[in-house]
């Protein structure tokens, strides 16, 4: 075995610095984003920068297998954007252009919201009776493997991609679920998504309950059909149930909230200064008149992006009663910054805000009431999905709105 030696040839090591100095630049720009308004000084960035380069050339010149310097820095700054939050990453020049060229709609996928969390893969939500949830999969379940590979030192991104592909396309998971000592092993045939169509039923004594699955550039003018003809019959109160619901954006969740708040503000955003933040309202024309119900909004660990936007809304501006449990916390605006060689970081730049000034991103809304825990079933593992008529969670938010306390209960909670 022959020793490694410290000592590299200057003219060689000097042409490495100068060539990944761009790159880890970025890095150190990138980072400095992160901390606080008491950010270090120039000289403690070069000692950074200095520190990254050194950590470049030992792996380059003593790891076990050779790595091409794109292979190291590209994986430098996967991992970086990876750690900020799950909806920043890190795009490849090839997935850059991708981006630039217009993504399509994948033409088939497992219906599954993914983050990381405490550095496993976790299903944030698993879209009503899609492929994933079909298998058996179910929010909060870590994913330990993908067809035999362990999912790790990914973004969030690179992971979703994991879960797309042809229709038929198989996928064996390996999966950690909370509770369970020993992993299970599911089997996810990927298929073309089915819409997500917004529905509602009128239950028992005149109550209405909608329900939204995820939300689709469709959403808000399924929305507005769906409670149009409510108008005309006489309703004690509306359920909105918004659990397991993490697909959406910012502007979809905007226009979906105008039919309840016409042209009242939706949420904000604000970024680090100088940035300047942003206010969004919703359309007046879009408004349904005489809408004028009790409601209770129900969410969930499920309940993220564009629903927590609207459910926080509702609550501030229509004096919605927030049911269940703390929602996910990802509400962030995200912006494409290019990189020199035609690579790209996708970072969040701002927070959003619910109307009264509660931060979303990164604390999640706390529910009014928290929803009641059902008995277990014995044998059962995974919950069946019940019709609203059987749902604890709705039959609860109907006794709230029978018993007339939305408005007591909006009033008396604490924002911070």
């Amino acid at each position: 075995m022959k020793l490694l030696s410290n000592k590299t040839s200057p003219t060689r090591r000097g042409r490495l610095l100068y060539r990944v100095l761009p790159f880890f630049l970025a890095l150190v720009l990138a980072a400095a984003a992160t901390q606080s308004a008491t950010a270090p000084s120039t000289a403690q960035s070069y000692e950074s920068l200095r520190l990254l380069t050194e950590a470049f050339h030992e792996i380059s010149q003593k790891f076990v297998w050779k790595k091409s310097e794109e292979e190291i820095v590209y994986g430098s700054l996967r991992g970086l954007m990876n750690s900020l939050d799950p909806d920043s990453s890190f795009l490849t020049p090839q997935e850059y252009k991708q981006v630039l060229s217009g993504q399509k709609t994948p033409l088939a996928e497992a219906g599954v919201e993914l983050i990381y969390k405490d550095n496993l893969l976790t299903a944030v939500s698993v879209m009503d009776d899609g492929p994933a949830w079909r298998a058996g999969l179910r929010p909060g379940d870590h994913i330990l493997k993908v067809n035999g590979q362990l999912v790790r030192n990914l973004t969030t991104q690179e992971a979703t991609r994991r879960f797309q592909g042809p229709a038929g396309t198989s996928l064996k998971l390996h999966v950690l679920r909370n509770g369970q000592v020993k992993p299970l092993d599911l089997t996810v045939a990927l298929e073309p998504l089915a819409p997500g169509r917004v529905t509602s039923t009128i239950l028992k004594d005149a109550y209405a309950y909608i329900r939204i699955p995820y939300f689709t550039q469709e959403t808000p003018q399924e929305l507005i059909a769906v409670l149009r003809p409510l108008q005309n019959q006489r309703l004690n109160g509306l359920v909105l149930d918004l659990r397991n619901n993490a697909r959406g954006s910012l502007d979809q969740a905007v226009k979906a909230a105008s039919p309840f708040l016409g042209d009242k503000e939706v949420a904000a955003t604000k970024g680090r200064p100088p940035e300047p933040g942003q206010t969004y309202h919703g359309s007046a024309r879009e408004e349904v008149a005489k809408l004028n119900l009790p409601m209770v909004v129900l969410v969930d660990g499920g309940t993220a992006r564009a629903s927590e936007v609207l459910a926080g809304a509702l609550r501030d501006q229509f004096q919605a009663v927030l049911l269940g449990a703390k929602t996910v916390g990802l509400c962030g605006l995200t912006k494409v910054l290019p990189l020199h060689d035609g690579s790209a970081l996708v970072m969040t730049v701002a927070q959003c805000y619910t109307p009264k000034g509660q931060k979303i991103h990164g604390k999640g809304l706390e529910p009014d009431v928290q929803g009641k825990t059902p008995q277990p079933t014995p044998g059962v593992t995974t919950p069946a999905k019940l019709p609203p008529e059987q749902d604890p969670w709705v039959a609860q938010a109907l006794e709230i709105l029978k018993d007339k306390k939305p408005q007591r209960l909006a009033e008396k909670a604490v924002r911070p």
